[in-house]
């Protein structure tokens, strides 16, 4: 799946600049400042006993389990002086110190608001978290994907340790120091290969291409991704760009795109814009972005806890002038939605994939007075035409399962006619440009070469043939004489013109 070895992406929609600010000036000070916050601002008008409840059953549950101390919980305590009084007094009692309790009282406040999205930071979780927004991250410089049980190197980061290693794509990761990567799942085998930057890693791969294991020194490096790539397809006068986050080089990196691809064919005559598993980032971005689009008109509303409805609008953008079709799935979330909702409302485009993730939630994220934050939600968003997002998610126009079937199903409705799908080290290719996928294009069996069903079903337009795995090509060579395969060296290639 696209993207998946990736770091979770951040899903907020408005982000502060964080402003250097004092040590606290008394010990439960961002207590005090979540409990402030949280009570003034958040969308669900949480109640003070509810937040003080939370962050004393929290705290009375982290004391048992770590020093198995019984603090009971009173039902008296609903303001902010008992539950700093309270806070005192178990902090003596069990000898913990102040950023523990700070840390357990704001977690338990914000555990009693049932939104994943607001969220306490400590300086380095905030860090990496505007790392991630920004595509940034500390690492050897691979994409890895799953493929028939074994952990593979699907990509290589151009200018990272592993470009500059024997590692190639393809290759099978067997091992991390010493661990065994076999078995292992995605979120286990990053935990071996997180790391700091400037700290070294011995990776054990095996290679298919000469059946032998080799072994890779390399040093961890920060590196920073592009926001959004592009080409164009070999068949039909399509555009392709694929943004992997809202950061605040994305809406730069998607008109650079653009005009690179407007460049190499004129004129275009459509575009997939691949938002999928991507995650969200800034408003601004979001807005930015659609103003590449279109040249003026409502970007979506907001509602605070109040109700209180607030527009906002695109002004002083450009109308692209051509179709456009967005790649969506369950990844698909923020201010991913927004675009998408957005541009679909006003007619601009339409939704190839699976449903979206469902996050049509705002947050601010506001600095603490010790260096940390709270990540905060303050409103609720709705597309042009008041379609809900929230805990809902967007409806595909054109729902497509699996992954390289979306591709093909977006080019269709462009009216491409002309085919060419082969795999390439896994990925499926589709008219040129390779798609990581989870599973390959082709697989060879007993019964003869074999297809991926549903890739077939949208290519030939023949919904009989299913969404089922795999299906023997060669019927459908037979039948559909416009279908024709051919092998390159030992890739299967098939073209097909409709």
């Amino acid at each position: 799946m696209k993207r998946i070895s990736q770091w979770a992406v951040a899903t907020v929609l408005l982000l502060t600049t964080v402003l250097p600010v004092q040590a606290a000036e008394y010990p439960y000070e961002e207590t005090e400042e979540v409990f402030l916050y949280v009570m003034e601002s958040h969308l669900s008008k949480p109640a003070a006993k509810q937040l003080v409840k939370g962050a004393l059953e929290f705290v009375s549950e982290q004391a048992n389990q770590k020093k198995q101390l019984q603090f009971k919980v009173s039902e008296e305590d609903d303001t902010w002086d008992e539950l700093e009084l309270r806070l005192a007094e178990w902090q003596k009692n069990g000898g913990f110190d102040t950023p523990t309790m700070n840390t357990w009282a704001i977690d338990g406040m914000l555990s009693t608001l049932n939104d994943p999205h607001s969220v306490f930071f400590t300086q380095d979780e905030l860090r990496l978290f505007q790392s991630d927004v920004e595509n940034q991250f500390v690492g050897f410089g691979f994409r890895l994907r799953r493929q028939n049980d074994h952990i593979i190197i699907r990509e290589i980061v151009p200018n990272s340790p592993a470009a500059a290693s024997s590692l190639q794509r393809g290759d099978q990761l067997i091992k991390v120091n010493e661990t065994s990567m076999v078995g292992k799942t995605f979120e286990e085998a990053y935990a071996y290969l997180k790391g700091n930057e400037g700290t070294e890693g011995v990776l054990t791969v095996y290679r298919p291409s000469d059946k032998q294991e080799h072994q890779v020194k390399l040093k961890r490096a920060s590196m920073t991704l592009p926001e959004a790539e592009g080409q164009m397809f070999t068949k039909g006068a399509i555009g392709y760009i694929s943004l992997e986050t809202f950061g605040s080089e994305g809406a730069f990196q998607v008109r650079d795109k653009l005009a690179e691809l407007s460049r190499v064919q004129k004129p275009l005559s459509g575009l997939v814009l691949d938002l999928r598993d991507n995650g969200g980032g800034y408003l601004s971005t979001a807005r930015d972005i659609a103003s590449l689009f279109m040249e003026e008109g409502l970007l979506m509303y907001t509602t605070n806890r109040n109700g209180v409805e607030v527009e906002t609008w695109v002004r002083n953008g450009q109308d692209i002038g051509i179709p456009v079709r967005i790649l969506v799935n369950g990844g698909t979330a923020s201010a991913s939605e927004l675009l998408s909702g957005a541009l679909r409302d006003h007619g601009i485009a339409k939704l190839v994939g699976t449903k979206t993730f469902g996050k049509g939630s705002a947050q601010q994220v506001i600095p603490l007075a010790d260096g940390d934050a709270l990540k905060l939600t303050l409103n609720e968003y709705f597309t042009p035409k008041h379609t809900v997002v929230n805990h809902v998610g967007l409806q595909p126009d054109m729902v497509v399962e699996d992954y390289g079937a979306q591709v093909v199903e977006a080019l269709h409705s462009l009216k491409v006619n002309t085919w060419e799908l082969s795999d390439a080290e896994g990925d499926t290719v589709i008219n040129g440009i390779p798609f990581p996928t989870v599973d390959p294009l082709f697989k060879q069996t007993p019964q003869g070469l074999q297809i991926r069903a549903a890739v077939l079903s949208h290519l030939l337009g023949d919904s009989s043939i299913g969404e089922k795995d795999y299906v023997v090509l060669a019927p459908y060579l037979k039948n559909y004489p416009a279908l024709k395969l051919q092998t390159k060296n030992g890739v299967n290639i098939i073209t097909f013109t409709s």
